[in-house]
């Protein structure tokens, strides 16, 4: 392919012609071949750009001028990689429609109803897994580098009816998703999260603002309207010339609305129910938002919601794993999040025992710990353990949590003791909810990932308790 067809609209400065022919295009150095692309990220840049002319690259890109035989200067090297290799599989070019979620909360069921809201055969890409329209597979990230993306993408069959991705702020500020035109884009909120990597939460909103400008001319933007953000994203969504559409509950142009254990969404001059099965607005709000994508796909709004009705429990959000006490699962890892959970939960169980068991993960944002505390006060007793503590102490992290929390919140630092303590101290009337590692099945303590799964550990006391107890229901 040419190589000024791999970067075409690129703001690019070289010496002469960019070249015709190239072999491709690639990132890493170990991996170059003879007549191929290079571009040169991060720090050690100049060691990668050398390797790669050792290698037989035909051209160098680069932020920097390296003092390399060959090479062309880019604003931003991640930004031209992604495009360029989009280019180099065809993605550029997909005919299968793509839609993607951003947002702080929500991405993940979100994604979800829309994988299933798109129809038969369509395919996910996401925090709990893969899905390529026929096989589950296993995630490392929640949206993973360009090329693993481009592989899948180009892997997807023929009669695809769409992909549904999870595009996280990591994704938004390295790239990843350049060169891959969205038919539609939600975003479900803003809140505090990754500041250990984004450092303010200006950087945050920017990162994940640069999806929306990934958007052409008459897409869709699905802005949550009670957001706080809001109007930034809409904003940001006329100026690229997208259909914008703010979805709430006490504003915008479609109103989510309860009519006793039924949602309804009013959009336009429709009125249509939306099957929400999970706990809590904010879930309805979620598969009212998959939908909306889906018809950004093309799927008609009235049979997107339909097939929701059938959508399968999303795997660790506010999964429920146990009875008596009801004992559930989620990925809750923010004080907001923490907050909505507990609020869904009294909704649900009006009147009954809430035991909340969360923890803090180390080597993140220090800042969440105390924040997350307070929060926890919304449940009648909080346990404060183990999660993911990496380098840190857990005591430490706990400390932090419970200043925070008024010293009023319980300690127990080992997981599998506080789910039990939890179930203990909420009764068998009582309602259990573990937050923070959802469908995660590993517990990264030091340097070693240890097997644990919220979900395993809940099942097994319900098992154990159903042998002391025959005709108690699992």
């Amino acid at each position: 392919m040419k190589a000024s067809i791999l970067f075409r609209e690129q703001p690019l400065r070289g010496p002469g012609r960019l070249g015709d022919a190239a072999a491709g295009v690639v990132r890493d150095s170990r991996q170059m071949r003879p007549h191929q692309l290079f571009v040169a990220i991060g720090v050690d840049a100049k060691t990668n750009a050398e390797a790669a002319v050792a290698a037989g690259a035909a051209v160098v890109i680069t932020e920097q001028p390296l003092g390399t035989s060959t090479e062309w200067l880019t604003p931003h090297a991640r930004w031209s990689f992604a495009r360029a290799h989009a280019a180099s599989t065809g993605i550029d070019e997909l005919t299968v429609p793509v839609v993607a979620v951003t947002g702080t909360k929500g991405k993940t069921t979100t994604a979800w109803a829309a994988w299933w809201a798109l129809g038969l055969g369509a395919a996910r890409v996401g925090t709990v897994g893969w899905h390529d329209g026929i096989t589950e597979h296993t995630a490392q990230q929640t949206t993973p580098p360009p090329e693993e993306l481009h592989a899948f993408l180009a892997g997807c069959a023929r009669n695809c009816p769409g992909v549904a991705i999870e595009a996280s702020s990591h994704a938004g500020d390295q790239h990843r998703l350049a060169g891959i035109s969205f038919a539609g884009l939600a975003v479900t909120g803003i809140g505090r999260d990754h500041l250990d990597y984004h450092r303010t939460m200006a950087a945050y909103v920017a990162a994940k603002m640069e999806l929306v400008h990934q958007l052409g001319v008459g897409k869709t933007l699905i802005v949550n309207a009670d957001d706080e953000r809001a109007a930034t994203f809409m904003h940001a969504g006329h100026a690229v010339g997208a259909r914008v559409l703010s979805l709430g509950f006490n504003r915008g142009e479609a109103r989510l609305r309860q009519h006793g254990a039924t949602w309804r969404l009013h959009v336009l001059d429709g009125d249509l129910i939306v099957p929400c099965a999970l706990p809590g607005a904010f879930n309805a709000w979620n598969m009212a938002a998959g939908a909306l994508l889906a018809e950004a796909a093309g799927v008609a709004l009235p049979t997107a919601l339909a097939r929701l009705d059938s959508m399968p429990a999303v795997p660790g959000r506010l999964e429920l794993c146990g009875t008596q006490p009801l004992t559930y699962v989620d990925y809750a890892h923010t004080a907001e999040s923490l907050t909505q959970v507990c609020i869904a939960l009294r909704q649900r169980h009006p009147g009954q025992r809430l035991v909340l068991v969360f923890g803090c993960g180390g080597d993140r944002d220090p800042g969440k710990r105390g924040p997350m505390g307070q929060a926890a006060l919304a449940a009648d007793v909080g346990i404060v353990t183990t999660d993911n503590p990496r380098s840190e102490n857990p005591a430490t992290i706990a400390a932090a949590v419970i200043a925070g929390g008024d010293k009023r919140l319980l300690v127990e630092l080992d997981r599998r003791a506080a789910i039990r303590q939890a179930r203990d101290l909420a009764g068998v009337d009582g309602v259990v909810v573990v937050c923070g590692k959802g469908h995660e099945t590993e517990q990264i303590i030091g340097s070693a990932r240890l097997q644990f799964d919220d979900r395993a550990e809940v099942r097994a006391l319900v098992a154990k308790q159903a042998a002391k107890q025959p005709g108690m229901p699992p």
